[in-house]
């Protein structure tokens, strides 16, 4: 509920002053006021609950707050046994919020064509209304979507089934997401006495992110699917479903790859008015940068080498080097004093991978071994950025010393999971968004797994299985088929189909043995070509038909 609390918003004046500073601090939140109007669950499974059947009379007011990210969902429905009265809401397209009835004169509909989505994960307020003149609902802020009735219209709301909500009837097309502040004709319905952590029903907005089976790695964001959730990997250097999977390159002799900041410098104009306020554009720009964020891990066995260089238009730039003796140094320059520091005092060209990970505020720069920290004693601005570097530093002008005696012949190696800041050049190169991604390589540079981080192991959530099928809905849809006299042909049915699949189960265990053990997941945007997977599947055809003949 935070997204709602009233404060949103805290200003600090008088800021500008010497050794001026301010403190706010935030205690224990406690909620006061109407209960039943955070009165809040949250649907993790498809599933429904259930309360007294709703007798609204002649005319019905309901309302209530959704999030979701669903595309079509119920979100109540109430009916008689034989559906000639019923009353539901749901959401049926992206943009389609739907108030469907049939109280007496077939089966009718009023339906609010939103111009944003409403499945966006963000709140929304419903409002949605029937009597003998109209039928009307809302969202929002949006205005009414109206039904009107022609003249002497009869409307009547028999219900003989109790209300359900979170899905229509028998679990069709289930509602996935968080409901609060339900109403029915004024009268508060207690969502939270219905929480079945089982059925898959929590109290509070709470979905998969909260406590997530294999949690987001590598800095990717979780993504709320309330029966799953998904990691978006974007800002990160690494893929995979759970960003797990290190993007990585390994770099023959004399191979380099150069990943471009910025084509252009800096106008004296934008930097002046970057100056007066830091925030006057957008951070990617890349240009006086008061704090750099680098990870990336390496394995080696030849020395000496330049593992990463940042450089700019101005005599600023940042490198790592990887010294003859194995050790590792960080060189920093932001104006006209160079800065070298030992970062370790082992050899790490040993053949085995190695973390790095730098960070930068201001003078402060902490690394990732021994916890070291460094104070710079001038400029705390990196002057835009210009290009990164891995492999050898091909940059035109003039290059410090130190970082030409280590540039040859070139780092012989594998390289992975490389960030600076927002910058992943490697997934710039092997796994491109745009059309021309700033990426330039020249020599051997291909795709490599470096084994720097260990597999995951985990499952597909039903979710995101592209092979999952509603069973709950098919055979409802079935049931539904066969009403009215014919269950007696649902059974003969159902018992074929339970010989069917218990015929091929024994057949398929009969020609191959099969393992429970869970799969090393794939990135739903895995570039490993289908082709690849048809053509090993292919191959082991001849060993499992000559197991079938012996067996």
């Amino acid at each position: 509920m935070k997204d709602h609390l009233p404060v949103r918003r805290v200003v600090v004046g008088d800021t500008n002053r010497t050794g001026s500073e301010a403190q706010f601090t935030v205690g224990p939140l406690r909620c006061h006021g109407d209960r039943n109007i955070w009165n809040t669950i949250s649907f993790t499974k498809p599933t429904y609950i259930t309360f007294p059947t709703f007798r609204p009379g002649s005319s019905a007011d309901i309302s209530f707050h959704f999030k979701t990210y669903r595309d079509h969902c119920v979100f109540l429905e109430n009916s008689d046994d034989h559906l000639r009265n019923f009353i539901r809401i749901e959401l049926n397209t992206t943009h389609n919020l739907v108030l469907i009835f049939m109280v007496g004169d077939g089966i009718l509909n009023a339906t609010l064509n939103s111009p944003v989505p409403l499945n966006d994960n963000e709140w929304h307020f419903v409002q949605a209304e029937i009597n003998v003149k109209l039928a009307r609902i809302k969202v929002d802020y949006q205005p009414w979507a109206v039904r009107r009735f022609p003249g002497q219209t009869f409307v009547t709301m028999k219900f003989t089934h109790p209300l359900l909500v979170g899905a229509a009837n028998r679990t069709l097309r289930p509602f996935l997401g968080c409901l609060r502040g339900l109403r029915m004709n004024g009268v508060p319905l207690d969502l939270q006495g219905k929480v079945n952590e089982e059925q898959g029903i929590r109290r509070n907005c709470t979905g998969q992110c909260l406590n997530a089976t294999i949690p987001c790695r590598n800095s990717g964001q979780c993504i709320e699917g309330y029966a799953s959730y998904t990691c978006d990997c974007n800002n990160t250097a690494f893929d995979g479903f759970y960003c797990h999977k290190d993007i990585g390159a390994y770099f023959e002799i004399g191979s380099w790859l150069r990943y471009n900041i910025r084509k252009k410098p800096v106008s004296d104009e934008a930097a002046w008015a970057n100056w007066i306020d830091p925030h006057y554009d957008n951070f990617s720009l890349g240009y006086n940068d008061t704090a750099d964020d680098i990870e990336f891990s390496f394995s080696t066995v030849y020395t000496p080498a330049v593992l990463l260089y940042i450089s700019s238009f101005v005599q600023d730039y940042i490198a790592v080097i990887l010294q003859t003796d194995g050790r590792r140094n960080l060189m920093y320059k932001l104006g006209f004093i160079t800065h070298n520091y030992q970062l370790t005092h082992r050899n790490l060209a040993d053949g085995y991978p190695h973390y790095i990970n730098i960070t930068r505020h201001n003078r402060t720069i902490k690394t990732q071994v021994h916890a070291l920290s460094i104070i710079l004693v001038e400029d705390e601005r990196f002057d835009s950025p210009k290009s990164m570097f891995l492999g050898r530093v091909m940059e035109v002008g003039d290059i410090d010393y130190d970082i030409q005696k280590h540039n040859s012949p070139g780092f012989i190696g594998c390289i992975s999971g490389v960030r600076y800041n927002i910058y992943t050049p490697l997934k710039a190169l092997f796994r491109p968004n745009e059309t021309d991604p700033p990426v330039t390589t020249q020599g051997y540079v291909s795709e490599s797994n470096c084994g720097a981080f260990p597999p995951v192991l985990g499952y597909v959530p039903w979710e995101v299985d592209p092979w999952f099928t509603g069973i709950g809905e098919c055979m409802w849809s079935i049931m539904h088929y066969f009403k009215g006299g014919h269950y007696f042909m649902f059974v003969h049915l159902f018992v074929y189909l339970c010989l069917h699949i218990l015929y091929v189960y024994v057949y398929q265990q009969k020609g191959s043995y099969s393992t429970n053990e869970p799969k090393n997941l794939e990135s739903p945007g895995s570039s490993r070509p289908l082709t690849e997977t048809l053509r090993r599947e292919k191959k082991n055809l001849p060993e499992i038909e000559e197991e079938f003949r012996k067996g």
